[in-house]
């Protein structure tokens, strides 16, 4: 085609799709006024001049229509020859002769404005809705001041200005009510003297929204960048090429302006912490969140390029870093809870310490508990220590005589004997460790207080855990109606994270739970241990936020003082070290030995670390990164997973396995409930949507498939299926962010055209016709390409079924740099088993997934003389030789999480790295039999 065909096309596209638009808005301005016109027609007062104004206009267009209707009437009775009418005579807009009988329109039907009118004499005001009133009722209306008066524009905006002025007063006397307001001077004092400061600052002391707000009055972001050219022209000269830079700043200090502005940044642990904060500084600065405050957390990003106060979450400032590794545009940055230690906290403070050595204009503010404030400060070459007491109140703290066994129960109890003893108001914090000690807890206080028959206190128990849906969760902040008493039962969550009102009592079990990865074994456990004395601490805060409270703690003082550790266990302590040595050489940190931890982690599992990143090909011999190691480090997941992204493209999978990632990186996509009925739910609709796959990943990309498809419907299909909306929802955010990924590093998403023609769908072969219905064509996945793309990035995590086809061993795990081959079932180094929530922990039994599903497909077929139940779909037929897993975790025992059940020893040898497997180790029993 050529050019002129080209671009004629162009234009008749533009005009068809302004054609549209233009008719749509039409439709939808016409909805608009018809709803208005109804409004007006049933004698709707106006309360505003805007519905004055649009009275007068609808009641020039009746006048207008009965001018024409007079027209139209003389005309037709011209046309039958009949005398002309003086202008008098003309028929007004009521139910006449005339009217009705040419136009067949009865006075029932007419608008209220037009039956009023008599004869032509109507009143502009009658028609045009407004209520009609003789002087004297006017008169004694005003005296009596039975009216709303009508304001004028400048009086409404000087109304106007005045909410917003007195608005903007309180939040200044609130702000100035704040103990950090009292040291405010000695505190920006202390931040020009020196690079960095080390912050103690209590709970409400308003440390995290006030501190940049301090730095934005007192000009810290007018720091111009030619300065800091300067400065760096002189730490760095070049006798070479001297005169051509002096030329260069020259050019570019006349393009920017001297005042040219800088950013203020916060850095949060959390995201919700991040966008909360950002929007109670934007009300007291008076600007819409986005403009002068803003916040980038991940799947979220209000910023603009007028933001100065910035809250990010940290690890989204580790982004900034490949970007900008001196942090030029940054004026000062302040770590918020430093104290708690997280992966990304712990580097960010390594990188800063670089950072401060090369650009000496930067603040770097370090805002921590009491008990690391010390450690911060050494860190960082003895940096100077200001403290802020917070806003609290005292809290009476009490001990058990003797260590408890069963802490569930005996929080129950404690709670009861409170809520029996204890006057009103004043409600109840429980920590517990986990769901299930929550779930049991909560139990024993309904059976107790439906014991009572209503001899007891109204008492409200409020459960909360991650897993809850989040209506359930927000029942927790509503306030306590007279009388009552509330009782919450959190994790440790409720230390920082979530601020309850009208605490009073707390019942602190001593205990939480911890992620721990132990590099030797590659597996990751989930741990009941000790809290920390410094959670202690915080938990027992909890109770006086608003009064004096108490807090119960069942454990002895012996052990808060010599069990209990100090400080929490840092995160980079006991977390695989992967994307973390990912990160820091896409960065620019090479050489990780000579890196600044806070505290280093092992050696062992940094070995771990590269000795993977090696294998995944995106690390070469000599420690650098390749193409492939580059591209992963654009994604925000964990290396495997990243590899396997990439893979996916040239499998032309890329779609689906963007939708695979962005499932596993939620934590669950269920509803988790222990009423039978809700369980049984969930049963039918993991049948329904995982039967015809080859396992849980597949399943986790059909259920995105049909909730996307299902549009308008996607809360129905949430409901029917038992599956969290918001879970989705956040999916969906990590899934645009992949494929926003996928675009930036110039990869194709083009499916594999072959997967309409001769698709490996996600139902059996005998079992197609009767999926038809529920999986359309065109939307078939291949789980081959799918599988494929999986062992790319996690071929050691290949498990192999043992004899008691119950227990699986893992092929070769990272760890071993050997095979697993010949390890008995007692090797608990290699051996693991099928996690109960898995769709294939079924595999291999007779009962049947789904009622439903069972349903559509017979009972009975015969298959080389042996019956098949096809009731049982095909991937539960028999336990999975061999299988690939996302995920190892240990509980009570070692379970392998996400598994995907695998067709051949070939593919695996296809898809994992040359030589790192052999066909003997992989190969069962069984399978060498039937080769042989």
């Amino acid at each position: 085609m050529d050019r002129d065909a080209i671009k004629k096309a162009q234009q008749a596209s533009r005009t068809a799709f302004l054609k549209k638009q233009s008719k749509l808005q039409s439709k939808t301005s016409s909805a608009v006024l018809e709803e208005r016109i109804k409004d007006i027609e049933q004698g709707v007062v106006p309360q505003s001049l805007v519905e004055a104004d649009f009275l007068l206009k609808r009641a020039e267009q009746v006048r207008a229509a009965q001018g024409l209707l007079q027209t139209a009437t003389h005309r037709h009775e011209m046309a039958d020859n009949t005398a002309i009418q003086s202008t008098k005579d003309l028929p007004s807009l009521s139910g006449d002769t005339v009217f009705g009988d040419r136009l067949g329109i009865s006075e029932d039907v007419l608008p209220p404005y037009t039956r009023d009118v008599k004869d032509g004499a109507g009143s502009d005001a009658v028609g045009s809705g407004f209520v009609a009133m003789d002087s004297e009722t006017i008169e004694r209306r005003v005296k009596a001041h039975e009216y709303v008066p009508e304001k004028s524009i400048d009086e409404i905006e000087r109304d106007r200005v005045a909410s917003l002025q007195q608005r903007h007063e309180l939040l200044q006397a609130q702000r100035r009510s704040l103990p950090i307001y009292g040291v405010r001077a000695e505190l920006l004092q202390l931040i020009k003297d020196n690079q960095v400061v080390v912050l103690v600052g209590e709970t409400g002391s308003g440390k995290s929204t006030q501190l940049l707000q301090y730095l934005y009055e007192e000009g810290f972001h007018l720091l111009s960048r030619t300065e800091r050219r300067s400065t760096e022209a002189v730490s760095r000269p070049d006798p070479e090429n001297s005169a051509k830079e002096d030329r260069g700043d020259e050019d570019e200090a006349e393009d920017d302006d001297e005042g040219d502005e800088l950013r203020l940044i916060c850095t949060q642990p959390r995201r919700i912490a991040a966008m909360s904060v950002a929007e109670r500084v934007a009300q007291e600065v008076g600007c819409s969140c986005g403009s002068v405050v803003g916040y980038r957390v991940r799947f979220d990003d209000r910023s603009s390029s007028l933001t100065r106060i910035l809250f990010v979450t940290d690890g989204m400032m580790l982004n900034e870093f490949t970007k900008d590794p001196n942090l030029e545009s940054v004026a000062a940055i302040m770590i918020d809870e430093a104290h708690e230690r997280s992966l990304s906290t712990d580097i960010l403070l390594g990188l800063l310490r670089d950072v401060v050595r090369r650009n000496p204009h930067i603040r770097v503010i370090v805002a921590s508990a009491t008990i690391n404030a010390e450690k911060f400060s050494n860190f960082f070459n003895k940096a100077p220590i200001l403290n802020v007491k917070g806003r609290t109140f005292a809290v009476d703290v009490f001990y058990v005589d003797v260590p408890i066994t069963d802490y569930v129960s005996e929080s129950a109890q404690t709670a009861l004997s409170l809520h029996l003893t204890k006057p009103l108001p004043g409600d109840i914090l429980i920590f517990l460790p986990g769901q299930d000690a929550i779930e049991s807890c909560a139990e024993i206080l309904r059976q107790n207080l439906a014991e009572s028959q209503g001899t007891m206190r109204p008492l409200l128990i409020l459960p909360i855990y991650s897993a809850m849906p989040p209506k359930e969760q927000a029942r927790i902040y509503t306030p306590t109606p007279p009388g009552a008493r509330k009782v919450v039962i959190a994790t440790n969550i409720a230390e920082t994270s979530i601020t309850i009102d009208g605490i009073v009592y707390v019942v602190d079990c001593g205990l939480c739970k911890q992620d721990y990865y132990n590099a030797r074994a590659m597996v990751e456990e989930l741990r009941v241990v000790p809290t920390s004395q410094a959670s202690a601490q915080q938990r027992a805060g909890r109770a006086g936020r608003t009064q004096r409270g108490e807090c119960f703690r069942l454990y002895t003082p012996y052990t808060f003082r010599n069990e209990l550790l100090e400080e929490t266990t840092p995160e980079i302590l006991r977390a695989s070290m992967s994307a973390v040595v990912l990160q820091l050489k896409a960065i620019g940190v090479d050489n990780l030995l000579q890196f600044d931890f806070v505290d280093p982690p092992s050696t062992e599992s940094l070995e771990r670390a590269l000795d993977q990143l090696y294998l995944l090909g995106a690390m070469k011999a000599d420690g650098r990164l390749t193409v492939t190691g580059r591209r992963m480090s654009e994604f925000p997941l964990e290396p495997p997973l990243s590899k396997a992204l990439l893979r996916a493209c040239g499998l032309r999978c890329g779609r689906h396995m963007a939708m695979a990632a962005a499932m596993l990186s939620i934590d669950s996509i269920f509803l988790t409930s222990r009423d039978p009925q809700e369980r049984q739910l969930v049963e039918s609709a993991k049948g329904e949507l995982f039967a015809f796959g080859n396992g849980d990943v597949a399943g986790y990309v059909r259920v995105m498939e049909e909730w996307l498809r299902a549009g308008p419907q996607a809360g129905e299909f949430c409901r029917v299926h038992g599956i969290h909306p918001r879970s989705l929802l956040r999916a969906r955010d990590v899934l645009d962010q992949i494929l926003k990924i996928y675009d930036r590093i110039g990869l194709d998403l083009k499916e594999d055209d072959s997967n309409e023609r001769h698709p490996t769908t996600l139902a059996a072969p005998e079992a197609r016709g009767a999926t038809e219905g529920l999986y359309p064509s065109g939307r078939m996945i291949n789980t081959e390409a799918l599988t494929k793309a999986l062992l790319s990035g996690f071929f050691f995590n290949v498990a192999k079924m043992g004899l008691d086809k119950r227990t699986y061993t893992i092929v070769r795990p990272i760890h071993t740099g050997g095979s697993s081959y010949g390890a008995s079932l007692d090797d608990d180094a290699c051996t693991t088993e099928i996690h109960p929530n898995s769709f294939l922990f079924r595999s291999g039994m007779k009962a049947l997934p789904n009622k439903g599903l069972a349903a559509m497909m017979q009972s009975k077929e015969t298959s080389n003389g042996a019956d098949v139940d096809l009731r049982i779909p095909q991937v539960l037929r028999e336990r999975p030789s061999l299988v690939v897993f996302t995920q190892l975790r240990r509980t009570t025992k070692r379970y392998m999480m996400h598994l995907t059940a695998i067709e051949s020893v070939d593919m695996i040898l296809e898809m994992s790295p040359l030589n790192y497997f052999t066909r003997e180790e992989l190969e069962t029993k069984m399978r060498k039999r039937l080769r042989e």
